[in-house]
């Protein structure tokens, strides 16, 4: 394989200790519509089957770049991969979700349609949940949203692979994929295809489940970092009730709770309709954990929905 032309794409799989996923996995990128691609699979240092596995396919398929590591955690496991990987385009991959057969060919018609350098897509939750997780279709909206949560979900997401050579995941981070696309996210351009491509598991070993604390301040300090980078000049006062909405806390007073109402009206400000609706709810579950603060907390909402949620689809705190 490695004497070939390069290919277009090259998919990119850290694995650890994921013996009851990884085939299926492989299996799905295996069977993509799209075939110009090869596969980049590293084993983290695995203690179960999974080198195994990875073994067995490799043998099996000459598509498969298998590599064996001591562990060193997912990102060290993704950066060693994409520093082997010879497409123009690297498609990441977990080795416990499962890709729709057409997500490769799906995603380059839409990179090359609407020039993205990045390009995400909505997932199908299984396993422990089901239920489809929505990301915003346009840049600016992704912008906006990773002020809340991750814009992308990093399984689904095909980018540049120049982007990943130059810009590699932060091995200090446990949300790895969050700190990567609150840094790019001003530098390149982003973008969700409204279409599950990812089947994307919840399970109880899931690293935001295991290191709950870890990446939860991960989030946290990020999310700092990125709001500044946002609004450079804002005094820290007037970021913390932003701050309190995305770690879903009750505000400290009807100041607050107002300042908390005028962001989510700006942020609010798109012509994705979706997107408004996710800002209006947030602005009813704040207003729904803060409403012990006075009986004035219920007119303050109602000021604020109209103007965040043109539906009017939410009915009071």
């Amino acid at each position: 394989m490695r004497g070939r032309k390069s290919p277009a794409i090259s998919a990119v799989m850290p694995a650890y200790n994921s013996e009851s996923f990884v085939a299926e996995a492989i299996e799905s990128i295996l069977g993509q519509t799209f075939g110009d691609f090869e596969f980049v699979i590293v084993d983290d240092g695995s203690t179960d089957r999974t080198a195994d596995i990875i073994r067995d396919y490799a043998r099996r398929d000459d598509r498969i770049l298998p590599l064996f590591l001591e562990h060193g955690g997912s990102p060290s496991a993704a950066n060693a991969a994409v520093g082997h990987a010879r497409g123009a385009w690297i498609a990441r991959m977990d080795a416990d979700d499962v890709a729709l057969p057409h997500r490769f060919q799906t995603q380059l018609a839409r990179i090359r349609s609407a020039e993205l350098d990045i390009c995400g897509a909505l997932a199908e939750t299984i396993g422990l949940r089901q239920g489809v997780f929505w990301y915003p279709e346009q840049h600016e909206d992704i912008r906006r949203e990773l002020l809340f949560r991750n814009g992308l979900a990093q399984s689904a997401v095909m980018m540049r692979a120049c982007i990943l050579k130059e810009h590699p995941y932060n091995t200090r981070a446990k949300l790895e994929d969050y700190e990567m696309w609150t840094r790019l996210a001003s530098r390149y351009r982003m973008g969700n295809i409204q279409e599950a491509l990812l089947r994307y598991r919840f399970h109880d070993q899931q690293a935001h489940m295991v290191y709950y604390r870890e990446t939860r301040s991960d989030f946290q300090k990020y999310r700092f970092r990125y709001f500044y980078e946002l609004y450079p000049h804002t005094p820290l006062h007037d970021y913390l009730p932003l701050a309190r909405v995305s770690d879903k806390q009750p505000l400290t007073g009807l100041g607050e709770l107002r300042r908390a109402g005028q962001w989510l009206v700006d942020l609010a400000r798109s012509p994705d309709p979706l997107l408004r609706k996710k800002m209006a709810l947030r602005w009813q579950e704040t207003c729904e954990r803060s409403i012990g603060l006075e009986d004035e907390c219920e007119a303050i909402f109602q000021e604020y929905r109209k103007q965040i949620d043109v539906d009017g689809e939410n009915d009071g705190c």
